[in-house]
């Protein structure tokens, strides 16, 4: 969230006492929320893994630029879910843990989110390459380059993780507003989340620009690239890759200028961080609908495990039921 900078002399928790009082917060909400946002977390977490493994698995996927991205991007959205479970302990009990711990949470949260923004934005930039300038792809976009690329954008991580692990700066949980906030009484946290709200929304700009580009190239060559024999697989590719960038533009722009578009309650901070905790479910889902062979082998699995199950528990526990009487 957004907050302008505050007299250095108050400390954070004399902030956060300060403005959660009548806020709407209820014992039950407490319950519910916390609840919500473990069971949110987990579950995002889980259906996530499921795809990076089934992408890894497959070795044509895997040896695709834009699924190399995918992937990668993929593991900072896994990484988000674990402090957002943490935060819904934290919410549970309606404390911050110790203050370090709440420290450790934003350093593993906001960082992964920043690398997860860019990381987006090189995405559009490879599908922008591959149809307009195909004869480059193979020199920016290649398994070297595709590196430096992904090693560029876990630098942004890096340099996150360090900034806000220093005493100059701090995103911490607030349990009293089902959300995250930068601790403004540290010198440094303004300007790290100026910083972070440059890359996020201007990589919108950036993305959405090139993408508009590529529906428009799509457009002009339909015939084209629909007589082409990775056609269904460039379709899949577009659709997951817009459906990203659209969602993380939309979190984006309200995260950074709530104010200016939303009340200022208790609802508003708790749906954009519940927007947030969804942001590591909007590539499985979006992957689940697209990618029917994903679908059969989770069917598949599904039944394997429920086969197994049967064989080694239902059925010896039968039989020894029958040998006892």
């Amino acid at each position: 969230m957004t907050t302008s900078p505050i007299d250095v002399s108050t400390t954070y928790e004399e902030l956060l006492n300060a403005t959660a009082k009548e806020n709407g917060r209820t014992p039950q909400s407490d319950i519910i929320i916390g609840v919500a946002m473990i069971l949110l977390s987990l579950i995002c977490a889980i259906a996530y893994s499921i795809i990076l493994v089934a992408i890894y698995k497959d070795k044509e996927l895997i040896r695709m630029t834009s699924y190399k991205f995918m992937f990668v991007l993929g593991w900072c959205d896994v990484i988000q879910c674990f402090p957002h479970a943490v935060t819904g302990i934290f919410t549970l009990y309606q404390s911050t843990g110790t203050y370090w711990l709440a420290k450790l949470m934003g350093v593993l949260a906001t960082p992964f989110y920043v690398g997860y923004a860019v990381l987006t934005v090189m995405l559009s930039v490879n599908r922008f390459v591959q149809l307009a300038y195909p004869h480059w792809d193979q020199t920016l976009f290649s398994s070297k380059a595709t590196k430096i690329w992904i090693g560029v954008a876990l630098g942004f991580v890096v340099f996150y993780m360090i900034a806000l692990a220093s005493p100059s700066a701090s995103i911490v949980y607030n349990p009293d507003w089902y959300s995250w906030d930068y601790d403004y009484t540290l010198p440094g946290s303004f300007y790290v989340q100026k910083m972070e709200m440059v890359i996020e929304v201007g990589g919108i700009f950036l993305s959405g620009g090139l993408y508009l580009g590529v529906i428009i190239m799509l457009m002009r060559t339909r015939k084209r690239f629909a007589a082409s024999r990775n056609y269904t697989t460039e379709v899949k590719i577009l659709i997951q890759a817009l459906t990203i960038t659209v969602y993380c533009s939309i979190l984006n722009i309200l995260w950074h200028n709530y104010q200016y578009i939303l009340p200022l309650d208790l609802w508003t901070y708790t749906g954009l961080n519940f927007m947030w905790i969804f942001n590591s479910g909007v590539y499985p889902l979006i992957y689940f609908i697209v990618n029917s062979a994903l679908r059969g082998k989770i069917v598949r699995a599904t039944k394997e495990t429920r086969t197994m199950f049967t064989h080694s528990v239902v059925l010896p526990n039968e039989r020894s039921k029958t040998m006892g009487t």
